[in-house]
Parts: C-alpha cells; sequence; structure tokens
C-alpha cells in the first residue's frame, strides 16, 4: 500500500469509527470533513486514482 492509500485509509477508518463500521456512512462523512484534513492529507488522498481509492475500500470491506 502506498503512502497515499494509506493517508486514505487512516482517513476512512476515522470515518467507520464515527458510525459503527458502516462503510456507507463513513465516506460521506469524508466527503463532509475534506476540508478539515491538513494540506498534506489532502494533497496525498487527491493524488489517488480511483483504482487506488477502491483497492483501500475494498481492503477495509473484506475484514
Amino acid at each position: 500500500m502506498t503512502h497515499e492509500q494509506i493517508e486514505y485509509r487512516n482517513y476512512v477508518i476515522q470515518g467507520m469509527a464515527s458510525y459503527g463500521g458502516d462503510v456507507a456512512q463513513a465516506l460521506v462523512w469524508c466527503g463532509n470533513h475534506f476540508i478539515n484534513l491538513s494540506d498534506s492529507q489532502r494533497n496525498a488522498i487527491n493524488k489517488l486514482s480511483a483504482k487506488e481509492r477502491n483497492q483501500v475500500i475494498h481492503e477495509l470491506t473484506m475484514v
């Protein structure tokens, strides 16, 4: 997993913690709180392709 994917994974996990593991709600939360991230976190996540983001989500949902 790349550094950028790890940043995204940690962010989605934070959202999942707020919604009892509900991935759909976590992704909505992530969209609503994106502006609260540091510049380096936003830049890292913005560098990810859809495929790379989907790989992270796949990993999180297969646990």
